[in-house]
């Protein structure tokens, strides 16, 4: 668990035997998930800081229409809704289900302001972290409220080029998980990514995507 805690951008600059030594002290848990458990639902209180120490989660909404909306992948070191601890009404926003065999370390509210009054590089860290949580929420609202389809598949291929070289593009998620990104319907999904094709501007070959129009793929994602 020490070595998945160090690899988190919230113990940066903090050594080994700074965070077992406070473990020591606190009574904190370690929760197992199995995939598709529910580690936490939309508005319950969050009352302890939570790390990914092993597997894959996803904060999910459904928007108004009833679609599933992926928010965020949680991978091992990152943090649970961090900004929502100390939040006036600190509610979780989204749901948190396990996608893989997970564990959560939980640590309390109260203890975790202890650690963060008497370990100044914690409290810098966290803070840090606030402020970068803020920007990632306003880029996820641009992406899902003013984006149209094709812009958002613009955007989500050139996030996953592989160098900044290559026009080419292995896809690892389903049509379907992907429509769950962009809180669309996963037909929609499948007549945009035709469209262009025949636009030109890519070309499918099952999970591989080549990008042909590089400059206009860009632009359609600003």
């Amino acid at each position: 668990m020490i070595e998945i805690l160090m690899k988190a951008p919230l113990f940066e600059h903090v050594s080994s035997d700074a965070i077992f030594g406070f473990l020591e002290k606190i009574p904190y848990r370690v929760e197992s998930y199995r995939v598709h458990d529910v580690v936490a639902l939309q508005g319950t209180p969050c009352n302890h800081l939570m790390v990914v120490l092993k597997g894959l989660l996803q904060g999910q909404m459904v928007n108004d229409a009833g679609k599933l909306v992926v928010i965020e992948e949680l991978i091992p070191s990152r943090l649970l809704a961090p900004a929502f601890l100390f939040a006036p009404r600190h509610e979780l926003p989204v749901n948190i289900i396990a996608v893989e065999p997970s564990e959560v370390l939980f640590i309390s509210r109260a203890d975790f302001t202890e650690w963060m009054q008497l370990d100044k590089q914690v409290l810098q860290n966290f803070l840090m972290l606030i402020s970068g949580r803020s920007s990632f929420l306003t880029d996820k609202i641009m992406f899902l409220s003013l984006k149209n389809i094709k812009n958002k598949i613009a955007d989500y291929l050139l996030h996953h080029l592989s160098s900044p070289d290559t026009s080419t593009v292995k896809l690892s998620d389903t049509q379907q998980e992907i429509a769950d990104r962009f809180g669309v319907t996963r037909p929609s999904l499948a007549r945009a990514f035709a469209e262009m094709e025949q636009e030109g501007i890519i070309s499918i070959n099952r999970k591989t995507i080549t990008i042909n129009r590089m400059q206009q793929l860009r632009q359609m994602a600003k």
